[in-house]
């Protein structure tokens, strides 16, 4: 089955709009639709195989897409911008991924009442003025992160027992705060030998978690597990375990940056959480077409999440969702 999940999707939405679109008087060609596309950053992979999901949906279905982002995501006051933006030139959908709960619910919500339908992708905005919302349960990924230090620990150390520290890129973000409450929730519930010593925020800044760690470890030299949970933090989790040479520590990472993927395969890293942004571009671009022309769609859709080892590493058993460009390359 190589294309998968993705191949099942595309009958399906093809199907379904060929079928119920056409019943309503003012649904839209779509050789004629405009869809803008917000994401969080362009600087980031993670987004790269997002638009590379959407940009493969845009031409399958014939749209024109209009994709843009900030340079970081710490460049809130940007999307915004760019949100703003969109609303004027009037697209036929909009599908965006909030930085922040808060800053872009104007703007969801003015798009909405302009009749403009919204496709919130991976992060959650605080209103529910839109017309569906695609993502992993970020929660459950915090969860099973919690899960997977645990098992490393007991891998490594023969039980789950000991101090461990967690790290967030920025505070406020809702897939992250939803990241962060499931592991600190998890831990509370089920571990209770493991002592969470500290969530250190790296402030939306790139170079931050490398101080971040080498100051955790020479503070609390006999910490047994790290978590951090998203690429950037990641990434440089490796990098900083890597320059200090530390490869007894339980870690656990999410996304799959350069780093990450090395670090599960050198010893540094015990598991990665990863989502499915190819996936989730794709859908959202589809959910967007759909949406226009009045399909009726689900409000929460769950794009999953895998939790990697190095075993799959080795057995290429996480192909589909590690390298998803290249397995997707054909479509």
């Amino acid at each position: 089955m190589r294309r998968g999940f993705a191949f099942l999707l595309v009958v399906l939405l093809l199907v379904g709009f060929s079928v119920m679109s056409f019943s309503f008087d003012k649904a839209v060609s779509t050789n004629k639709m405009r869809i803008f596309f917000i994401v969080k950053a362009s600087e980031s992979e993670f987004w790269q195989i997002v638009l590379d999901g959407a940009k493969k949906a845009a031409k399958h279905f014939g749209v024109e897409l209009i994709a843009q982002s900030p340079t970081s995501e710490s460049d809130v006051a940007k999307q915004v911008a760019i949100l703003e933006t969109a609303i004027s030139m009037k697209p036929d959908a909009i599908v965006i991924a909030p930085t922040v709960a808060d800053a872009l619910v104007p703007g969801i919500e003015k798009a909405m009442n302009e009749g403009i339908p919204v496709i919130i992708i991976d992060s959650a905005a605080n209103t529910d003025n839109y017309v569906s919302f695609l993502a992993s349960d970020n929660y459950a990924i915090g969860q099973q992160s919690a899960d997977a230090l645990a098992q490393a620990m007991i891998k490594k150390f023969g039980k789950a027992e000991g101090k461990v520290a967690g790290i967030t890129f920025m505070s406020g973000v809702g897939s992250l705060e939803a990241r962060k409450s499931g592991f600190i929730d998890r831990i509370k519930e089920k571990y209770p030998g493991i002592k969470l010593i500290d969530f250190r925020d790296a402030q939306g800044k790139q170079g931050n978690t490398i101080g971040i760690v080498q100051d955790l470890l020479t503070a609390h030299p006999d910490l047994k597990g790290i978590y951090a949970n998203n690429q950037y933090t990641g990434d440089e989790m490796v990098r900083a375990l890597d320059m200090m040479g530390k490869k007894g520590l339980a870690a656990v990472a999410v996304d799959a940056g350069p780093q990450e993927v090395w670090g599960l395969g050198n010893g540094y890293l015990d598991a990665i959480l990863i989502q499915r942004p190819w996936v989730m571009g794709y859908s959202g671009v589809a959910y967007a077409v759909m949406a226009r022309n009045f399909v009726p769609v689900a409000k929460r859709i769950d794009t999953g999440i895998m939790v990697v080892t190095p075993e799959m590493l080795k057995s290429g058993a996480a192909d589909e969702g590690l390298k998803p460009i290249e397995f997707h390359k054909d479509w």
